[in-house]
């Protein structure tokens, strides 16, 4: 007498989404077969089964007719067999061959249907996939196609969910942009959903792959692409916290409220202008100043007449500082960091080169003369890191490396690193440039978000 076969969906990754009815078809089975990404802790519930590794690795494209002769070896010994799949067994998931396989031979077959990681893994990371005005119609893709088949890339939804994401980001990417999709349509990549080493990166379609590469994604990843994902950088009602100048808290907190946030900025340091170096080089002939931050400008104020020389500044908001200072005509480079710069100095003749940096800077500037503007001061680190440890944040900022660094440091001084590396990773974390994301990467601080542009305003005010 022939067996009957479950093809059962485990869901995407925690034992806990498994359904009721899985659980009891698990408790009841003879022989489970199970996936390699399942969550070891749904087996538990198979405690009477004799249990066989059958997932499929990346190049193994033969294990699927064993595992069909498997299930169905299993069946005709009169076993109640269960084929325990990732997500859902007919999403993706050869459900459909391994049903035909055994309808085919005259087995039983009973569908438990799961939770598909292409609908629940956006949803545990609170991004709607449909939303009245923005999305009314999703496309689910796989990332992988059977060998020498084509993947079709034509009438996207608004929203699309594409599966098995990682390996083929590159080309992932560039499909859609050749369907429709522009360069800057939010997307989010999540890693490993469901589980405890869940990833998140929220970026842009035309900058996922790279910022994925930094944060090092690893399969399986769903991504996300469509203006859904823009929830996720909602401020509204959410708290965020910063850690800042005693010069930048007042602007800090202002930018936070008019983005509907409630902020929770920690003073940890103060600005105190370099005035020997300044005065100094106050003496010289120069053509064009270069200001690396907003208190490179508020330092040098007292010791140059800016109206005198060509000026360039590394973002909008060290530009916006120079504006209110009556100075309009500021260059600025298209790429807002120290490279950006680089290839701004390259274009055209700007004579004699002062450029103003920070004291926590790694890299000078090529090709000019760099004095270091101001010292930053270092203050109430311990009271920052214990009070931030008290504090429940829906949003951390991290807005420089060097000011990281000195938290990094404080927290190990007082025994408190790692407690403060996991207190910054249970909220969702934004950096503000390259190198903060490179640093906060390996101290451990998982972070999800990094600016298009280097500054708050960006960030707060979008296109106001």
């Amino acid at each position: 007498m022939l067996g009957k076969v479950y093809l059962v969906g485990c869901g995407p990754g925690a034992a806990d989404l498994l359904t009721l009815r899985a659980v009891k078809i698990l408790m009841k089975a003879n022989v489970v077969l199970y996936d390699r990404l399942i969550d070891p802790k749904a087996l538990r519930y198979a405690n009477k089964a004799r249990k066989v590794p059958s997932g499929k690795r990346p190049g193994e494209p033969l294990k699927q007719d064993w595992i069909n002769r498997k299930l169905y070896s299993e069946a005709r010994k009169g076993k109640v067999v269960v084929r325990l799949k990732n997500g859902d067994p007919m999403i993706f998931g050869r459900g459909g061959e391994e049903l035909q396989f055994l309808q085919e031979r005259g087995v039983h077959v009973e569908v438990v249907p799961g939770l598909s990681s292409a609908i629940s893994v956006p949803a545990l990371a609170k991004i709607p996939l449909t939303r009245r005005g923005i999305s009314s119609s999703l496309t689910i893709l796989t990332g992988h196609r059977a060998e020498g088949k084509k993947q079709r890339w034509r009438c996207l939804g608004d929203t699309v969910v594409v599966l098995m994401a990682v390996e083929n980001l590159e080309t992932i990417v560039r499909q859609q942009a050749r369907a429709g999709k522009t360069g800057s349509t939010p997307c989010a990549l999540i890693s490993k959903g469901a589980t405890e080493e869940e990833r998140l990166a929220v970026s842009t379609l035309g900058k996922i792959t790279d910022f994925s590469g930094q944060l090092g994604m690893r399969a399986p990843a769903v991504l996300v692409v469509g203006e859904v994902v823009s929830s996720l950088l909602d401020f509204r009602g959410k708290k965020v916290a910063a850690f800042r100048s005693r010069e930048e808290i007042k602007r800090t907190k202002r930018l936070i409220k008019r983005a509907g946030g409630a902020p929770n900025v920690f003073e940890i340091c103060e600005i105190v202008p370099a005035e020997t170096e300044l005065k100094r080089a106050s003496s010289g002939r120069w053509d064009t100043l270069v200001f690396m931050s907003t208190s490179g400008v508020r330092s040098a104020a007292k010791f140059f007449d800016f109206k005198k020389y060509k000026l360039v500044a590394v973002g909008g908001t060290t530009r916006m500082e120079l504006r209110r200072r009556g100075h309009r005509r500021v260059s600025v480079p298209r790429v807002q960091n120290l490279d950006g710069v680089r290839k701004l100095l390259r274009g055209k003749k700007w004579g004699r080169i002062l450029a103003f940096r920070s004291p926590l800077a790694a890299e000078k500037l090529d090709g000019a003369t760099n004095i270091i503007a101001y010292r930053v001061k270092p203050k109430n680190l311990s009271r920052a890191i214990r009070a931030y440890l008290k504090s429940k944040n829906d949003f951390t900022l991290l807005t420089s490396s060097g000011l990281l660094k000195y938290l990094i440091k404080a927290a190990d001084e007082l025994g408190l690193e790692q407690k403060f590396v996991n207190k910054m990773n249970q909220s969702f974390v934004i950096s503000l440039g390259t190198s903060i994301t490179g640093y906060a990467l390996r101290n451990g601080i998982k972070v999800n978000h990094e600016t298009e542009e280097p500054n708050l305003e960006s960030l707060f005010l979008g296109g106001e």
